[in-house]
């Protein structure tokens, strides 16, 4: 979900996973097919929102989306998640990400909030886009139909050293089981 160019879809299907990948940009799904059939790996792409999947119920196994539902507001996400519940089967795996309210994109005073957990992005590349940011009891929340294997608190750091940025975000393993 949130192919883009697909990097983690390949790395999938070199694998030799059944890969059906999804993104808003027909730019990043035509690059994705592109490189599969470079590759010779059999990859299903489509053109898609992942607040509407275009796939049928109870049809995934696993669903891997890091870095892609945070692009949008409270109620997005918990329609996002919903989407997932419903095109995932029983006993299915989920592999998430959610951007952390430690980081400082989030804690910035002045920050442009749209509600307790989005803040709109002030820098390049993504300025103007929403971003929702969770903390744990946020996610425990939101998969509740889930059992919860392992979260995983990370920060990375700017390579710049000067920055003075914090940017945190929430790697969870999580199995559907409603």
């Amino acid at each position: 979900m949130g192919s883009w160019l697909g990097r983690h879809a390949i790395c999938f299907a070199r694998k030799g996973f059944e890969v059906s990948a999804v993104d808003i940009s027909g730019y990043g799904i035509s690059h994705l097919l592109s490189w599969a059939e470079a590759e010779n790996l059999p990859v299903k792409a489509v053109t898609g929102d992942m607040l509407h999947l275009p796939y049928p119920d109870n049809c995934f196994d696993c669903i891997f989306a890091y870095h892609v539902i945070s692009h949008s507001d409270t109620q997005g996400v918990e329609t996002i998640i919903s989407e997932i519940e419903r095109v995932l089967k029983r006993d299915g795996e989920i592999f998430l990400s959610f951007c952390s309210k430690e980081s400082t994109d989030y804690l910035e005073k002045g920050a442009e909030k749209i509600d307790g957990n989005t803040v709109v992005c002030r820098k390049e590349p993504e300025a103007g886009v929403a971003h929702f940011y969770a903390d744990t009891a946020d996610i425990i929340r939101l998969l509740h139909n889930f059992t919860i294997t392992k979260i995983r608190h990370t920060e990375y750091f700017p390579l710049d050293l000067q920055t003075k940025q914090t940017i945190k975000y929430y790697y969870v393993n999580a199995v559907f089981s409603p």
